[in-house]
């Protein structure tokens, strides 16, 4: 019987390192430059990870496919081997729990670009209740000129 091994991998903000629950998708492939995929796989959004099930031994590459909303697809590729020494990813030794190893794949907010027409909410209402007043004010005066001309 084949030694088989489960890869999960944990999808994390890059920041503030919190778990991302969310819609992203992990593609698994033969070759490094990622043009053989073996199996793509859909997020468990209660967990925030995608797992790859029964690996033999060898070595595959895994590289995001669709980034969760809110974040930029990540162009970096892992390399996981998968050998008699251990399960490795970037040639880092995995912890094996039970047949299962993870590792991490962090991921960049998508920045937000300023489009200068946000506005400060209180200067908005300040600027609002001056311009009422000026109103008001010219309003009145107004008024008692054309009361002191009849």
């Amino acid at each position: 019987m084949p030694i088989l091994k489960t890869i999960r991998v944990i999808k994390t903000d890059k920041d503030t390192k919190e778990i991302i629950r969310a819609d992203f998708k992990f593609g698994i492939y033969e070759d490094p430059e990622c043009t053989k995929l073996i199996k793509e796989v859909t997020s468990d959004q209660e967990n925030g990870v995608v797992i790859f099930e029964d690996l033999r031994y060898g070595v595959y590459y895994i590289k995001e496919l669709q980034a969760p909303k809110g974040y930029q697809l990540s162009n970096k590729t892992i390399k996981v081997e998968i050998n008699d020494e251990g399960t490795f990813a970037d040639e880092e030794l995995l912890e094996d729990n039970e047949d299962i190893c993870e590792f991490t794949f962090a991921n960049k907010k998508v920045p937000k670009i300023q489009t200068g027409y946000e506005l400060n909410r209180t200067l908005l209402i300040v600027s609002a209740i001056i311009s009422l007043l000026g109103i008001g004010a010219g309003i009145v005066v107004l008024k008692k000129k054309k009361q002191e001309n009849n």
